[in-house]
């Protein structure tokens, strides 16, 4: 007889787990935004959810009673977290648990409530009978084939995607035009948070955003490194984007003293660290 609750413990404990690395790795908590997060509670929020998650992941190990429970009750939270965001406007997300892929809200959806019963499956004892040599050669002979569509499918996959990937390299500096962004000399727009003393950073995000998402963590590097950054979100302030000339996201702005130094949109790590390098040369520059 195979123990199907058995099983679906361990599948679901494997996905948990697995989840709770890869927030764990990845370090983004803006990427519970989305889902309605007011911005201090992010951080907890997210490394929260991954100690939760390895903590039910390791119970389903332990053959814990209530770990089947907590799990179907994660898969329900998940469930009713996406069906917010997508309320909230949002279509596409990366929900950050198998790694950093944006995904339709309505997969995520799906893919909620098939972990939601594999969990219920976790929780009733149920048994079946071992399929006959005949049958274990079929389904292998089955799990092959599917085996075989999915690599072909990953292969023309990975083939468009290199294609995307060799029309999709940007430039090596931020793309700086005139019309776009603060006029470079003049004093900076008004924004809270901005003392107007020394070099600044004024960096613009959108809400979905997956070039935001990636960026973020570097802008928060640059903070940590003594930069005075100051992040600001299109939907919690849209009348700074209106103000700044935002033409879209990411867009980033350096000032100095006050005045606006350099600018542009920017795709990249190495885009944003080029453009606070170009402010500062333009500051030395002018003092020479």
């Amino acid at each position: 007889m195979v123990e199907i609750d058995i099983l679906a413990r361990l599948v679901v404990a494997a996905i948990l787990l697995w989840a709770a690395a890869a927030k764990v790795v990845a370090r983004d908590p803006e990427r519970l935004e989305p889902y309605g997060f007011p911005r201090a509670l992010r951080t907890p929020g997210y490394f929260g959810l991954a100690l939760v998650e390895a903590a039910v992941g390791a119970a389903l190990l332990a053959g814990l009673s209530f770990a089947p429970l907590a799990a179907i009750g994660l898969g329900v939270l998940f469930t009713l977290a996406l069906a917010r965001a997508r309320a909230r406007g949002f279509r596409r997300l990366d929900c950050g648990c198998f790694g950093s892929k944006e995904h339709r809200v309505e997969v995520l959806i799906v893919r909620a409530l098939a972990f939601t019963a594999l969990a219920g499956l976790a929780f009733f004892p149920l048994e079946v009978s071992r399929p006959s040599a005949q049958a274990l050669v079929v389904i292998a002979l089955v799990i092959l084939a599917v085996a075989v569509v999915a690599l072909a499918a990953l292969v023309l996959a990975l083939y468009r995607q290199v294609g995307l990937l060799t029309l999709r390299i940007g430039p090596g500096v931020a793309l700086e035009l005139a019309e776009e962004g603060p006029p470079l000399g003049d004093a900076a727009p008004e924004l809270a948070g901005l003392a107007s003393s020394g070099p600044e950073l004024a960096v613009f995000f959108s809400p979905g955003c997956r070039l935001c998402r990636q960026l973020a963590p570097g802008v928060r590097a640059l903070g940590r490194e003594g930069l005075a950054v100051r992040v600001v979100y299109e939907n919690e302030a849209p009348e700074t984007f209106e103000r700044w000339a935002v033409p879209g996201t990411p867009f980033a702005v350096q000032i100095v003293d006050g005045v606006v130094v350099a600018k542009g949109t920017v795709n990249t790590l190495e885009q944003l660290e080029q453009l606070v390098s170009i402010g500062a040369e333009r500051v030395e520059r002018a003092a020479a």
